[in-house]
């Protein structure tokens, strides 16, 4: 079976509290027709810390092309993604010329090449290394990027997977933005990377993956949650509506947990390792889930403190399991959510 190491993620040097979030939000928009309203959703998003690559003065402010921008926001993306990898390695025990194959998933870079290609090369990793680049899953890409990697070892044993994951919103926060959705957005993202290595041999504490699966709301789930690009560059939306399609997808997750398990004991997860998306978000997938509330302590702890940072927030929530982990043998949910609407899992036993 493909096993999961320990995850390294990495936090850029800014650090914003939501009270300077909302200092902010009342300087650039003292007009705004709901501030104080806006301000109430912001607090009530239990966001209290977030990281960011480039300081809080300097956020929203359109400055530059969009091509300067993506220009930085690669710069910034590459940097914290080494860190990342090479973190991981050195947590697997492992050297740049040991990977064979690296999934690299970054839901706000759109330069192609992409992120892979510089960072392969700043690893020094073989050029006969396959390369997975992972764009357009949003959030789902740390789920998929460690499903991919345990199909890449399934299929040939004795490989090592790295898997990396970079998210640097902050880039992508436009003054413009004056929605509902995006002023919440301002308040509740952050810039992280993060890796894992995927194996086909157990080194230490690690996830044993045992099965994976995938839901995509077909019907009008396109325009829920996404991205779209104008002259100003990439926005982000979310609408009304994901709420209530991630409870009507999760209830699909617990079935297919339930029956996954060849022993016929584990009808509901030991643990949860979930993205964190938002407070709401996760109200959703337990309540789709009909889970116990505390077995999602861990990713409340990761979105009270570091922010929702995307395809990086189940590694974020996945390294704090490994601090913190669940009795040996135990079955446990890794869980997380895409544009789509899609919910991507994967069933997990840890060993420590």
């Amino acid at each position: 079976m493909p096993v999961v190491s320990a995850p390294v993620v990495v936090l850029p040097r800014h650090q914003v509290t939501t009270e300077e979030i909302l200092e902010r939000i009342e300087e650039v928009y003292p007009d705004h027709p709901r501030l104080a309203h806006l301000k109430r959703f912001i607090r009530a998003t239990t966001v209290r810390t977030r990281w960011y690559t480039r300081p809080l003065a300097e956020q929203w402010c359109t400055d530059g092309s969009v091509a300067d921008r993506t220009r930085r926001h690669l710069q910034d993306s590459l940097e914290l993604a080494e860190s990342a990898a090479r973190g991981a390695l050195l947590e697997a025990g492992l050297r740049p010329e040991d990977v064979d194959a690296v999934v690299v998933a970054s839901a706000t870079g759109h330069s192609i090449p992409g992120l892979d290609v510089p960072l392969l090369d700043r690893l020094g990793l073989r050029p006969s290394v396959r390369r997975i680049p992972v764009t357009q899953l949003g959030c789902g890409g740390g789920v998929f990027g460690i499903s991919t990697a345990a199909e890449l070892v399934t299929a040939r044993p004795g490989s090592t997977v790295l898997v990396v994951c970079a998210d640097v919103f902050s880039h992508y926060l436009h003054q413009g933005d004056t929605g509902l959705d995006g002023m919440i957005f301002k308040g509740i993202i952050g810039d992280a990377a993060g890796a894992c290595v995927v194996t086909s041999d157990a080194r230490g504490p690690h996830l044993e993956l045992r099965d994976s699966g995938e839901w995509l709301q077909l019907h009008r789930g396109s325009d829920v949650v996404g991205s779209f690009v104008d002259d100003d560059g990439l926005h982000t939306f979310n609408s009304r509506r994901l709420l209530p399609t991630i409870a009507g997808v999760m209830p699909h997750v617990k079935e297919w947990f339930g029956r996954a398990g060849s022993d016929g004991m584990h009808a509901g997860p030991d643990f949860v390792v979930s993205h964190t998306g938002s407070s709401k978000a996760l109200d959703a997938v337990v309540a789709g889930l009909g889970a116990d509330p505390e077995l999602f302590g861990l990713a409340r702890d990761s979105l009270r403190e570091v922010g929702n940072v995307g395809s990086v927030s189940v590694l974020e929530v996945m390294e704090r399991t490994f601090r913190k982990p669940p009795e040996d043998g135990a079955h446990g949910l890794v869980v997380s959510l895409a544009p789509g609407v899609s919910v991507m899992a994967l069933r997990v036993v840890w060993h420590g």
